[in-house]
């Protein structure tokens, strides 16, 4: 339907009745592209540690394979207290595929946050990959904010309720203060609107966008911040390298936004998106800047956040640099806080961290620890695991029911595990070092007694 060609009353009643239901920007999409906002996010892969929690609002439950973060602020949380893989893939409403996949992983007592749309309080390691969509609108695409997490954070929240009260306080903390959200809209010809309110931040401009005669109105950033934060540097980037900014408090943000966002459409400026960056902390918006396949890996260190580049180009937003930095595969970016000089390095990009590794394994063709790997009988079988650290315990559970067979566990080419020909059921364990994120398992199948069977499960190092 033509929403143009409504009387005014009735295309009244039909932005009320789609407020009132679902948010506007949900509906406001055609077939043919739709929000980079997205509407919720699988979680579609847990290693290690699986004491993941989800917060929707004030409630609190667990996390598992198959949950979906369905609301705007909807939060993933990982524990601090274990090593811990999470994978995310995000949709629209329709539950279409939006090109974004996102990794998040834990290794030093860090909590890590991940807030639905787009943005993550990282604990240890970020992996964001937008995929070679074509055409279509990618979720996130005008950037994912990443912030730099608490060190030595132990407390988590789990399914035990009795354990979720330290999490909620570090919630509370971080939320501290009134906070005020806002949305940017783009039409499919560029132009575009923002808005900015306590709650449903997208209603008016994409109401603006529809009643201006824009096609495929598209919510494309949505975010808060805080009226307490003292220093906000507001940032609205544009196509063909337009770029505007301006520094305000929190309570005076609102004008401020205001102002930049005429000044850019007095521009006559294109696709453009606001972000509102918080300069009194650790935290830089990583954006894809081709449409092809971008790879992008975000780590914490001592004095910032590292942007490593795998695949594509980034874009990365920070306070002090609200234009962006632009860099290629190969270059990792330092970003290191308000009052140090940021850095531009290169890497060697054919070595791989773990947390890439495991990312990528399944795509790989290997399978991943923390899963029942295989089970056969007489013919045995020879495979590479992919683990979740290169050094710790490797245990590994088997099941050799009454006929003897023989399982070996191999790592860098040394044997860590080989139990002879043995029948029953037993876990076992190895210790490992060294560079490698993969070892190899054989079962050696009973040649004498064709009814043989067995079965087995290796466990991601801890």
């Amino acid at each position: 339907m033509n929403n143009r060609k409504l009387k005014p009353q009735h295309r009244r009643l039909m932005y009320a009745i789609a407020t009132f239901m679902i948010p506007l920007y949900t509906v406001a999409t055609t077939t043919n592209s739709y929000a980079n906002v997205p509407e919720k996010a699988e979680l579609y892969q847990i290693l290690g540690n699986h004491e993941l929690s989800i917060r929707r609002g004030s409630n609190y439950g667990p996390a598992v394979v198959g949950s979906f973060l369905q609301k705007v602020y909807d939060t993933l949380f990982l524990p601090g207290n274990g090593k811990s893989f999470a994978q995310l893939r995000f949709q629209n409403a329709a539950g279409k595929d939006m090109g974004l996949q996102l990794q998040a992983s834990t290794k030093n007592k860090q909590l890590t946050l991940y807030y639905l749309p787009c943005t993550a309080k990282q604990g240890d390691s970020l992996l964001i990959e937008w995929a070679n969509q074509g055409s279509g609108k990618r979720a996130c695409e005008y950037g994912v904010r990443v912030q730099r997490g608490v060190r030595n954070q132990t407390k988590f929240i789990d399914k035990n309720s009795s354990n979720i009260e330290p999490a909620k306080q570090l919630l509370i903390a971080q939320s501290s203060g009134t906070k005020l959200q806002y949305c940017s809209v783009a039409a499919a010809d560029g132009r575009g609107w923002s808005g900015v309110s306590a709650s449903e931040p997208c209603d008016e401009p994409i109401q603006q966008c529809l009643t201006s005669g824009g096609k495929e109105c598209a919510a494309i950033t949505r975010d808060e911040w805080s009226l307490r934060n003292e220093t906000l540097i507001a940032t609205v980037n544009c196509a063909n390298n337009q770029s505007f900014s301006e520094k305000s408090s929190g309570s005076g943000m609102k004008d401020a936004v205001a102002k930049l966002w005429e000044q850019s459409q007095n521009q006559k400026a294109k696709f453009c998106a606001l972000h509102v960056i918080n300069s009194e902390q650790d935290e830089v918006i990583v954006a894809p800047k081709v449409p092809d396949r971008n790879l992008f890996q975000t780590r914490n260190t001592p004095n910032g956040i590292q942007v490593d580049v795998i695949a594509g180009i980034a874009s990365v937003i920070s306070a002090k640099n609200p234009q962006g930095v632009t860099l290629k595969p190969g270059q990792r970016y330092n970003y290191n806080g308000e009052n140090q000089e940021d850095q531009i390095e290169t890497f060697d990009n054919q070595v791989e961290s773990i947390e890439l590794q495991v990312y990528q394994a399944e795509a790989r063709g290997l399978k991943l620890c923390d899963q029942e790997q295989v089970s056969g009988g007489q013919q045995g079988d020879s495979r590479e695991i992919q683990l979740t650290a290169n050094e710790g315990q490797i245990n590994i559970s088997y099941e050799m029911y009454n006929v003897p067979d023989r399982l070996k566990v191999s790592y860098e080419g040394q044997t860590l595990i080989d139990t002879d020909f043995v029948s029953g059921s037993n876990k076992v364990s190895a210790k490992f070092k060294g560079n490698s994120g993969r070892v190899k398992v054989e079962v050696i199948g009973n040649k004498d007694i064709s009814t043989t069977q067995w079965k087995y499960t290796l466990y991601c190092p801890q």
